[in-house]
């Protein structure tokens, strides 16, 4: 079965009450390498299903399920407090940049008329800021810790710690700067388009063979990163790490830090 039987048989099915393309997919941009992103608005899900995969003549195709109820609940939510970090929040790329293949009861065109005419877009707050400029950060003092020793575990340990951190710091990126993460193609249109040096830079220390060169880029990339955030450590004090990220606000950390100089502090 190829993608446009599998699109004909979703439309054909009464519990399938809206189909969307995501993505390149039904957009000029589509070729030969592309996957398929399809969401499929049902009627009813007795199982809690988001998301799924599928192959059609060897074509990935990528499945988003969503009921139409909560579609409903988008339209009447209040956008203004959607976090960048909600689950939620991919649907203002997704409805406003997708083509409508199916909408049998119109709730994918009245999400769509819904963002169109907000003027809010998700964002992080500010706790949730911070809390990524300190991850960040906490990241790069025990890189530069483990790449001064001697010891061969070490060095291959920050050889690891590498993969995952620049690929945190890809998504920070956008996420710092109030923007959605949408994939590492767009991400790399973006930069090429917007920001061509931190691309570079990205890259430079992507391809670094020499560990001493690599940390020393790494340092430069986080920097450059969390620009956004205007957060740094404080050299001279403890960081905090609160419970819940949105709660990680500049003022929630001097009090921490207040709490921790009254645990410290000589009794007189």
């Amino acid at each position: 079965m190829n993608f446009e039987s599998l699109v004909e048989r979703l439309a054909e099915n009464h519990n399938v009450d809206g189909l969307l393309f995501l993505g390149s997919t039904g957009q000029s941009t589509l070729n030969a390498y592309s996957d398929r992103d399809l969401l499929i608005v049902v009627d009813e899900c007795h199982l809690a299903v988001t998301n799924g995969t599928v192959f059609c003549d060897d074509i990935l195709i990528d499945l988003v399920i969503v009921t139409r109820q909560a579609v409903e609940d988008l339209i009447t939510a209040e956008l203004g407090s959607i976090s960048l970090s909600d689950s939620r929040a991919v649907y203002f790329n997704w409805v406003l940049s997708g083509v409508i293949a199916l909408d049998r009861c119109g709730c994918l065109e009245r999400l769509r008329n819904t963002l169109e005419r907000s003027e809010s877009r998700p964002k992080l707050t500010e706790g949730e800021v911070v809390s990524r400029a300190n991850h960040a950060l906490y990241n790069l003092a025990q890189t530069r810790r483990m790449s001064g020793s001697p010891d061969s575990v070490y060095q291959q340990a920050v050889d690891l710690r590498m993969l995952y951190q620049l690929s945190d710091l890809m998504v920070d990126y956008f996420n710092l700067r109030g923007l959605p993460w949408r994939g590492e193609k767009e991400a790399i249109r973006y930069w090429r388009c917007f920001d061509p040096g931190y691309i570079d830079l990205f890259m430079c220390c992507y391809w670094e063979r020499d560990r001493v060169q690599r940390v020393r880029l790494y340092t430069e990339l986080v920097s450059a990163t969390i620009e956004p955030a205007g957060f740094r450590w404080d050299s001279d004090g403890a960081n905090f790490v609160l419970a819940a990220p949105k709660d990680m606000t500049r003022e929630n950390l001097r009090r921490a830090q207040q709490f921790w100089q009254s645990l410290v502090s000589r009794k007189r």
